[in-house]
């Protein structure tokens, strides 16, 4: 007998949690069980496949400015057949706009032709517009 007057050893040990008394199970939470949106913050997101007189500077340099200054986010990439991808990202009407430009072209003798192409999901996305380096294919 101990000089405690307990009947062994397990008596004088604490234990973290009362004995009896089980905790409340909580479902898991796992913080990426969902990937988020990709475009969340984004009313309207479009991918183009743009045909024409794309790939001069002065084409680039306009739809950089005009993207800029429509607060629209998102690439233009210039492709090895001549064409250009785009992704553009922004309020509703602000995309529109863009499109219409797009359409239209920077002058009336630019013939753009723009076609929309299903977002694959894993495109990539910065603040603002950007000009990519040109794609491999």
């Amino acid at each position: 007998m101990t000089d405690n007057g307990s009947d062994g050893p397990e008596d004088n040990i604490l234990p973290f949690r009362k004995r009896g008394v089980r905790a409340t199970s909580r479902p898991r939470v796992r913080h990426h069980q969902k990937p988020k949106p990709q475009f969340q913050h984004h009313d309207k997101v479009v991918r183009l496949h743009v045909r024409g007189l794309v790939q001069t500077d002065a084409f680039i340099r306009w739809l950089v400015e005009e993207a800029t200054r429509l607060h629209l986010d998102g690439w233009a990439r210039s492709a090895l057949d001549g064409t250009m991808d785009m992704l553009i990202a922004g309020e509703v009407g602000d995309v529109k706009q863009m499109l219409e430009y797009l359409h239209e072209g920077p002058r009336p003798v630019d013939m753009l032709l723009a076609e929309e192409v299903p977002l694959k999901g894993d495109e990539p996305m910065w603040s603002g517009f950007h000009h990519l380096a040109p794609s491999q294919g």
